[in-house]
């Protein structure tokens, strides 16, 4: 595949005979942030605004930060819709900086913590109701399709395109041809937007004598963004959702393991044309430009180095208390029974000076000279912040916790038990009824019926 042009020509301002105003078009910007209006006007929709700062404990930070005058205009959309729980993608200090002016949809999820939680701040927010179509005018239409870990998909149809906005979801085959079923009928352009890049403990793991082992190659993550393009049939793939650096001292060993633009246009074999990060696509004639990377405005290096060292200080004086320790034994004693055949040997947990060994099958926590299979260790700081938020989830996603493995043991199983700490995180565990209500979400979605067509 030829390289792409670092920049397209400026688009033309398309007009539409009917109304005399721009047309349609489609923004990609932040991080899996897409703004979809008119020329001159405020956007219609934005989904997923992270737009300023950083998240995961100033681990991530932005590629290409938005300039103040465009999140002013950001701040005038009439919908923003907030595919999932994840910082990234659900940033309250973008959303206090977009102000209450737009009414702030979520997916039908199973838990709705994080809605309540926005409405409690004095915003507007609605629930979409799940697989039907939703007018927003302006002839479009959004379909949000919840999924059971706690993700949705966001489906947006035009008068002229279908967009299908996967985020992080990894949605099941059964959902992709559902989605391919609808698509085929509509017949109008495909345009897939979904992250490319590793966002886990995937590559986080160690052997005993400290040498990285890592489970997946960037390779991997281009190979399946192609595979889903082919699967969907789509037309055009725009970058998306993996436009973050890590920039603390103890996450920047994962920048290398990050999948990059070029990376993904080196092995790009999909039907499919690629876009560039951060294009805006006009939706009449499908023409694109795109900012060169040279172009992109990161945070300042000065401030951003402050910042970090400010928290890796804080990190270095932070220490567990007995309440930490309390917490974390009953986070992980939910699991004990699982985790017992699972992981008969037990692990560790160091944070700091501290390193606490856990016995899954007297489901005991504390110091000892045992280590267990394998060892997490987590800064302190971070470990008693995610304890207070009770989200042990988003510790898999900092890039700062590392995983010595130990013993003979499959990294697999290590990297299970953050995706066990979800489902206690997002209150599935909380009662009989919270744990059903899960189940049959996710069964409903993972066997989907024949989608509707959109109105119109």
């Amino acid at each position: 595949m030829q390289p792409l042009s670092a920049v397209r020509e400026p688009l033309a301002p398309a007009l539409s005979p009917q109304t005399g105003r721009g047309s349609l078009r489609l923004r990609t910007l932040g991080h899996a942030s897409i703004a979809l209006g008119r020329d001159g006007e405020p956007p219609l929709l934005l989904t997923d605004p992270w737009l300023v700062g950083s998240v995961y404990w100033r681990s991530w930070w932005l590629q290409n930060y938005p300039a103040a005058e465009e999140i002013d205009w950001l701040g005038g959309a009439r919908y923003v819709y907030l595919t999932h729980e994840h910082p990234d993608h659900f940033h309250p200090p973008s959303i206090r900086r977009l102000g209450v002016g737009p009414t702030y949809l979520f997916p039908a999820l199973a838990e709705l913590g994080f809605a309540r939680w926005l409405a409690g701040q004095g915003y507007r927010t609605e629930i979409v109701p799940p697989r039907r179509w939703m007018p927003l005018g302006d002839g479009v239409s959004i379909l949000s399709w919840p999924l059971w870990n706690d993700d949705s998909i966001l489906l947006i149809d035009t008068p002229s395109a279908l967009i299908l906005n996967l985020n992080d979801a990894k949605p099941l085959p059964t959902v992709i041809h559902a989605l391919r079923r609808l698509a085929d009928r509509l017949g109008k352009k495909r345009l897939l937007l979904c992250s490319y890049s590793p966002a886990s403990v995937i590559n986080s793991f160690l052997d005993s004598a400290g040498n990285p082992v890592a489970l997946k190659r960037p390779e991997d993550y281009v190979a399946f963004v192609c595979r889903l393009c082919d699967g969907l049939g789509a037309d055009l793939y725009l970058p998306f959702a993996s436009q973050a650096t890590y920039e603390r001292a103890d996450s920047r060993w994962a920048n290398r393991y990050r999948t990059s633009f070029a990376e993904l246009e080196r092995g790009w074999n999909a039907e499919a044309e690629l876009l560039m990060p951060y294009a805006t696509l006009d939706l009449a004639g499908f023409a694109w430009r795109a900012p060169p990377p040279d172009a992109y405005r990161p945070i300042d290096r000065a401030r951003l180095g402050a910042l970090t060292e400010r928290r890796g200080a804080a990190e270095a004086a932070a220490s567990l208390d007995p309440g930490d320790v309390a917490r974390l034994a009953r986070k992980l004693n939910r699991w004990r029974w699982f985790l017992w055949p699972l992981i008969p040997r037990g692990f560790s947990v160091r944070a700091g000076a501290r390193c606490l060994f856990y016995d899954p099958r007297r489901g005991h926590l504390a110091e000892s000279g045992e280590r267990g299979a394998f060892e997490i260790e987590v800064p302190p700081l971070t470990l008693k912040e995610a304890l207070r938020n009770d989200h042990l989830t988003d510790l898999g996603i900092t890039m700062v916790v590392r995983i010595r493995l130990l013993q003979r043991l499959d990294p697999r199983k290590a990297y299970g038990l953050f995706v066990l700490f979800q489902f206690d995180d997002y209150g599935h565990l909380r009662s009989p009824r919270a744990l059903l209500r899960w189940l049959w979400a996710g069964l409903r979605a993972s066997l989907p019926r024949r989608l509707p067509s959109p109105p119109g």
